[in-house]
């Protein structure tokens, strides 16, 4: 009887997680996007360091949460297929081109419908970035908005493109390195794309492996549980993530939108 009622309450608790998760991310998709910017304000010019931060959130979180949306849309969809094929249906032909380009831009290869392996992987990548930790990050690389990179390339997250004349030249790139720093044509532009850097690049698998268990279990993923993905984001491995976390710690309220004390 004990090992009944283990089971029922394995299922118990995997349906509940499936409804918490599927609740998190509609709500997560049904945020307002904003329109595009393309001007970065003059935060430098802001001498009291707590209003200066303030106001960096502040412009920078209705875009992440803007971006976020755009990606929780698709998982929302992604995941009604999902369903589909659970229930044993047939998907319409337009879902499932749908999927097949989803896949192929998140780099999955999917030999047929029910491809255990791309599932997982589609439901590990296509997913959101907690706002305080894309803030935090913002923030460190791009030193409160004020490095060059982001005045004059928008690129708040440090981001490296790889073909000549793809961005700036970095005054200090080590010799024989051949990176530059990746210009966008808006803010908006900048955080998609460092949303779809942490959801597709090898080395930040363990930050989707552990965003993927949180969703399982029907709890949400947080900035500072997720920064520990981050050592390969920086060559400072771990104390990056320290520096990132310290900074989320610190500036908890003020990522929210609240007034500094």
């Amino acid at each position: 009887m004990r090992c009944v009622n283990s089971v029922v309450l394995i299922v118990l608790v995997s349906l509940t997680a499936c409804n918490l998760e599927g609740n998190s991310t509609q709500l997560e998709a049904a945020q307002a996007v904003v329109g595009t910017i393309t001007e970065i304000p003059d935060f430098a010019a802001i001498k009291d360091i707590k209003t200066r931060k303030k106001a960096f959130f502040d412009f920078l979180r209705p875009i992440v949460i803007s971006e976020n949306a755009k990606v929780a849309k698709s998982r929302v969809r992604m995941l009604d297929i999902a369903t589909i094929l659970d229930n044993g249906e047939a998907v319409p032909p337009k879902d499932e081109q749908w999927l097949r380009q989803l896949a192929d831009k998140y780099h999955i290869e999917m030999a047929a419908l029910d491809d255990e392996q791309a599932w997982l992987l589609l439901k590990r990548r296509v997913d959101t970035i907690p706002f305080r930790l894309a803030l935090a990050q913002a923030a460190n690389e791009s030193n409160w908005g004020t490095s060059r990179f982001a005045r004059e390339g928008r690129n708040l997250f440090g981001e490296w493109c790889f073909t000549e004349g793809c961005g700036m030249v970095p005054q200090r790139r080590r010799t024989g390195m051949t990176h530059e720093v990746a210009v966008f044509s808006s803010v908006n532009e900048s955080v998609a794309s460092y949303l779809y850097h942490l959801n597709r690049v090898d080395i930040y698998m363990p930050l989707r492996v552990a965003r993927h268990k949180d969703r399982t279990w029907g709890r949400k993923p947080t900035a500072d549980s997720l920064a520990a993905g981050l050592s390969g984001y920086s060559e400072r491995g771990k104390n990056y993530v320290e520096d990132i976390r310290k900074m989320i710690r610190v500036n908890y309220d003020l990522m929210a939108g609240k007034s500094p004390a």
